[in-house]
Parts: C-alpha cells; sequence; structure tokens
C-alpha cells in the first residue's frame, strides 16, 4: 500500500511490488461494450477554441520521429556519394564500405541487405572481409572442420600478453597453434558455400589476405584432396595478398610456419564494384578504435580505400547508463572515435547509427529504457559537431516502445525476446531501410549539388 509506482533503488538492487490491478487486472471494466459515451459538441465558441488547444496539446506530445539521416553539411557524406558517381562513370574501378557494430551485425545481418543493392546496382561479388576464426560465420560461407586457429580480438575478452595493439582494420587476428609434431606451427579450415544468404555474396572470385609474418609462410590451397595452389609467404612481410582459389562451392585452406604470423583477415570478393566489409564486435560500445595501434591501423584503413566507414554502437552501454551525466560522457567518447577515424582517414565519409530501441521488464511489462531517449539526442548532436552523419535506429523502428511492438505485435516478429536483438526479419528491414535512407540522402545531395551550380550560372 505504501510502495511508490514505480520501484524503490537501493544501492545496485531495485525494489518494488505488484499490485492487484497488475496480477489480475481491473476488477470491473471501467466501459461495458457499446456502452462508451461520445464527448459532447462544443456548444459555445470559446468551448471550440478550447477543444482545439487541447488537441494541438495533445499532438504537441507526440514525439516527431527522425528516420532520415542527419547531416550538419552534405559535405559529411560527399566523399561517399562522389565515389558512388566515379563508379557509375566508370571512372573508377571499385570502391569499398566497412560496417562496424556490436552484435546486432553478427552473421552479416543488416550489412548483407545494404552490400546486395549496392552491388546489384554498381557491380561486385563477394562478402569482403572476416576474420579466418570468425566467431559467428558469415551468412554466406560456412568455416568448416577448422583446426590449430586461435582468435585474437582487442576487445571483449583481449588477450593482456599483447601489448603493441596490433591488430588490423577488424580490430582482430588470428595465430595458428603448434603442430601436432612439435615442429613449428599449422592450422587449417574448409570454406563450404551455403545455399542462403545472397547470390552475389556467394560468387566470389577472388580471395585476398591481410597478414604480418615473422617467419616464411606456406599456404596451399586445396580442391578436394588436390593441392590447387601453393603460396610461399617471406618473413618480416606486413601487408595484403591475393590468394587463388578454385571455381568450387568447397576448398581448403592448410598454413606452415616455424613461427605463427598475424592473420588480420580473408576478404571475399571481386576486383571491381562494391565491396562491402561486416566486422561484429559482440559487447563492444565502440571505444577501441583509438587504442589500436595508430600506424597500422591507420594504414591498413588507407591501404583499403574505403570510401564509406559506418559505426553502429551504443546498444551496450544503454543499460550501465544511469543519468544524463554519464549519457554526456559516452556521447563525447563516441564522438571523439569518430574524429580519431576522420583524422586517420580522411578520404572515407562517416556514418554513426544510434542504438536500437531496447526494453527491460518492470513490473509484469516490458518497457523501453528511458534512457535512450536521452542518449538519442546527445549523440546526435556530438557526432553531427564532428563533421560525420547521424541515423537514428531508436526513431526508425518506430520510437520509445518500439522494442516491444518489434517483439510481441509484428507478424513475423522483428525482434527476439531478450528484447535488444532483432530476428533475421528484422535485421533484414533494418538493412533495407539503410539502403533507402542513404538513397534519400543522396538525392538531396544531388539537388543541393543542381541549386549550387544553377545559382553559380546566374551570378
Amino acid at each position: 500500500m505504501l510502495s511508490p509506482a514505480e520501484k524503490w533503488t537501493l544501492g545496485p538492487f531495485e525494489i518494488g511490488y505488484f499490485r492487484p490491478h497488475d496480477l489480475l487486472g481491473p476488477l470491473w471494466p471501467e466501459q461495458t461494450e457499446g456502452s462508451a459515451r461520445l464527448k459532447p459538441l462544443a456548444s459555445s465558441l470559446s468551448d471550440t477554441i478550447n477543444s482545439i488547444d487541447s488537441l494541438a496539446k495533445d499532438l504537441a506530445e507526440v514525439p516527431v520521429l527522425d528516420t532520415l539521416i542527419q547531416v550538419a553539411s552534405f559535405k559529411a557524406m560527399e566523399d561517399y556519394f562522389n565515389a558512388l558517381e566515379a563508379l557509375s562513370a566508370g571512372k573508377r574501378r571499385s570502391i569499398r564500405v566497412i560496417h562496424y557494430g556490436d552484435s546486432q551485425l553478427e552473421g552479416d545481418r543488416i550489412t548483407m541487405q545494404f552490400r546486395d543493392v549496392l552491388q546489384k546496382r554498381f557491380g561486385g561479388r563477394g562478402f569482403g572481409y572476416v576474420a579466418l576464426e570468425p566467431l559467428v560465420k558469415p551468412a554466406s560461407l560456412d568455416f568448416i572442420n577448422s583446426y590449430g586457429l586461435a582468435r585474437k580480438p582487442a576487445f571483449g575478452m583481449r588477450d593482456t600478453a599483447i601489448k603493441d595493439m596490433r591488430y588490423g582494420h577488424l580490430a582482430s587476428f588470428t595465430t595458428l597453434l603448434p603442430a601436432s609434431d612439435s615442429t613449428g606451427v599449422e592450422g587449417g579450415v574448409t570454406f563450404k558455400k551455403r545455399n542462403w544468404g545472397y547470390q552475389l555474396a556467394r560468387d566470389f572470385s577472388l580471395l585476398k589476405m591481410s597478414l604480418a609474418t615473422t617467419a616464411p609462410l606456406l599456404i596451399e590451397i586445396l580442391a578436394g584432396d588436390t593441392i590447387f595452389t601453393s603460396h610461399s609467404i617471406p618473413a618480416n612481410l606486413d601487408d595484403t595478398l591475393s590468394l587463388s582459389v578454385p571455381f568450387a562451392d568447397e576448398f581448403s585452406m592448410v598454413m606452415k610456419a616455424e613461427k605463427s604470423p598475424r592473420i588480420y583477415g580473408l576478404s571475399f570478393e571481386s576486383s571491381t564494384g562494391v565491396q562491402v566489409d561486416n566486422v561484429a564486435m559482440r559487447g563492444a560500445s565502440g571505444m577501441i578504435f583509438r587504442k589500436l595501434n595508430q600506424n597500422q591501423f591507420k594504414a591498413s584503413l588507407q591501404r583499403e580505400n574505403y570510401a564509406l566507414i559506418i559505426l553502429q554502437f551504443g546498444g551496450n552501454a544503454v543499460p550501465y547508463l544511469k543519468d544524463s551525466v554519464e549519457v554526456q560522457r559516452f556521447a563525447k567518447a563516441a564522438a571523439s572515435q569518430v574524429s580519431y577515424i576522420k583524422r586517420i582517414c580522411p578520404e572515407a565519409s562517416v556514418l554513426y547509427i544510434g542504438p536500437s530501441d531496447m526494453a527491460k521488464k518492470n513490473g509484469l511489462k516490458m518497457r523501453s529504457y528511458p534512457i535512450i531517449k536521452v542518449l538519442r539526442v546527445a549523440l546526435r548532436k556530438e557526432i553531427l559537431s564532428r563533421g560525420a552523419a547521424y541515423w537514428d535506429l531508436h526513431d526508425v523502428m518506430g520510437g520509445e516502445g518500439a522494442m516491444v511492438r518489434w517483439v510481441e505485435e509484428e507478424k513475423p516478429a522483428l525482434a527476439v525476446k531478450d528484447y535488444c536483438h532483432f530476428t533475421p526479419a528484422g535485421a533484414k528491414l533494418v538493412g533495407y531501410k539503410l539502403v533507402a535512407a542513404l538513397d534519400q540522402l543522396q538525392a538531396d545531395y544531388k539537388e543541393h549539388k543542381r541549386a549550387e551550380k544553377a545559382e553559380a550560372n546566374t551570378q
């Protein structure tokens, strides 16, 4: 009887009680079927004005959803749009995009829809970079029968023995484990194309490997039991190599050396068109980039010549942000990562995708985290001030309460019952919404350029 409507906070604990209404529902309906009363018509001018004022107030309280990509200036995305135009006009052979994010991206989710649309428009095949020992396998390719491989990420449970922070542009690398005969190291894996995903992503014609060696490395590519190609890689190499692979649905790779190389990633791609890399960092909040070895990270990004870098973070921070002070601190830290990436890779546009709606249990009901409303505003302000673009995924979903609707009301469900992650259908929807938002911004950019040119001609 004395407890508040919400919960008490006592240190790290929340204390609350269910009320009879919560458990049993109302003891009697407020209105029986057919007995709903209509509001009387206004009987005077003053009543009419009051009714209009009341309606205006109600409408003013309805949140306005920002579903378009926001920019303080079109210069934020100019490099990316110009690269697409150059590719379309035949003035450029290829462009590359990288999509960093948290576990919402695992298995190539969201990224693969974006990639497929671009490759259908501008050409290109394959699904880009992936770790040799991925935590979650990409949608288009299975990694089977792997052995002798160890994954070393810069985020999450990081190996503290690695002091140099040279993890490459995927923020992780793979090492080879000691061979069974105790002479050096050895590892291998079989790649098998899946029957789902997108056709263009499966039809790669080129395999690139980004690596650093400390001893000579032997790489064998096998089609069945037959060696298709063999590559001898010298010691002290830090670069990206092209490897010949068979046009087959399944092939294997075996690597041997005296000392383990660092294999920063494999890229399954084509030599022309669009390549889009998916880099999912489970549990990460997007604060790792400034901790990576600057010279190596910069060289990796510039070597791949990215036209667009997408950062999709914030969801993992939401449960731990307690007040507006912590929100502002997080937003400024996220913006500093954006500034850093723009500084070391100035040729690329940067797009930041804010956190989705998320929900937690409050009493018997799931409700959105209230801190998201504060976070999305702070993030947008800080990101735009650094010359990057911002896309509000919370609003794209439908605003406050959207996660509950995506889980409980949509058919098929667009999010799973952890009230944080999308289902494949939800991720697919977000991927296509990202395409539509970028298309709209590009159309606005072209109109802006035409207006500028027309104004210049009249002067």
